[in-house]
């Protein structure tokens, strides 16, 4: 298992995980990840502009590898794209899904006893 890179983001979000070439690697979505997509493939994912439950073949590659870098994944983005295949789509496709709404706080829960203007 790759040495994991400990960051507030990691403690806060539910753990949520894909397999990879025989190894197991956590899927963390963040602010500066969809960032580093944007950068990475000038696709605003937080616009709408991209389909989530239907990524494209680069979004969820850039996804995928910039997930795997935070981990410690050494390789590069096309070789990540190597791992990627017909077999595996739709568990990448659901890990994301579940790792970004992983990544969104709680909803509070309110009292409907309480008035909202007291």
């Amino acid at each position: 298992m790759p040495k994991k890179v400990s960051s507030i983001a990691n403690k806060l979000i539910k753990n949520v995980t894909i397999t990879l070439d025989g190894k197991t690697w956590p899927v963390v979505i963040t602010h500066n990840l969809l960032i580093d997509v944007e950068a990475l493939t000038g696709l605003n994912v937080l616009s709408g502009e991209v389909n989530l439950i239907k990524p494209s073949a680069t979004l969820l590659r850039a996804i995928v590898f910039l997930s795997l870098q935070r981990a410690g994944y050494k390789g590069t983005i096309e070789s990540v794209g190597d791992l990627i295949g017909p077999h595996n789509l739709v568990p990448l496709q659901e890990a994301i899904l579940t790792a970004w709404a992983a990544s969104m706080p709680e909803p509070e829960v309110t009292d409907p006893n309480v008035s909202a203007t007291a």
